[in-house]
């Protein structure tokens, strides 16, 4: 059974995930705080194979560096887009920066599917926050599919798109495909914030309303 677990990290209370099935564990933008995500994989049992990243901001990858170390021959999954920039300056906000050890793996094509330690998820590409920012769409048997988005689409909101890289057209287009692809029952678990459903954001989110034709 596949099972997550949300650890709010860092200053910004971003939110990292982990996501396991058996003992296998992916790590979901790991922002800050890795003793406490050692600590939750420990408590859990759980040996992580894989860090996956929505994007690249400073907040979803504080941990990053701390947690390869621990992990050395884990692999990194994050968009071609935004591995460009996310460890350099200026591009991310501040200091540190960080995996200079080594590049992190690129995505599959967006629409197929990354498969690491047993467990697959479906890749969507949703640009707008950051030029690769991505969606992971998990499906779960006999339970509501999840989708991990990152700072795409929140409760209630969606990412800033006045950063570099940002850009508001492109995050409607990305919304659009959000709605158009994702059945409402879907749980939508997002980098800020609380967990949702995509029926409830059809209904109340000011930017994936019904009415506005999504």
């Amino acid at each position: 059974m596949v099972a997550f677990y949300p650890i709010v990290t860092g200053p910004l209370a971003e939110n990292c995930y982990l996501l396991w099935e058996g003992s296998s564990a992916w790590i979901i933008d790991p922002g800050a705080d890795d003793d406490a995500i050692l600590a939750e994989l420990s408590a859990r049992d759980l040996t992580p194979c894989a860090i996956v990243l929505t994007h690249g901001h400073f907040d979803h990858v504080g941990a990053l560096d701390a947690l390869v170390k621990h992990f050395p021959d884990i692999p990194v999954v994050l968009h071609d887009a935004d591995a460009a920039w996310a460890f350099t300056h200026p591009f991310n906000q501040y200091p540190p920066f960080y995996l200079h050890q080594k590049r992190p793996t690129t995505l599959l094509a967006p629409g197929e599917s990354l498969t690491i330690g047993g467990m697959t998820a479906r890749v969507l590409h949703t640009p707008g926050h950051t030029p690769g920012s991505c969606c992971f769409v998990v499906e779960r048997p006999e339970e509501a599919p999840l989708c991990f988005t990152g700072d795409t689409l929140f409760k209630g909101s969606v990412g800033r798109t006045d950063l570099p890289g940002g850009s508001f057209l492109q995050l409607q287009h990305s919304l659009t495909d959000l709605a158009q692809t994702l059945p409402p029952e879907t749980t939508v678990l997002s980098g800020h914030g609380d967990a949702s459903t995509m029926a409830i954001e059809w209904r109340t989110n000011p930017y994936l309303r019904e009415d506005e034709g999504f």
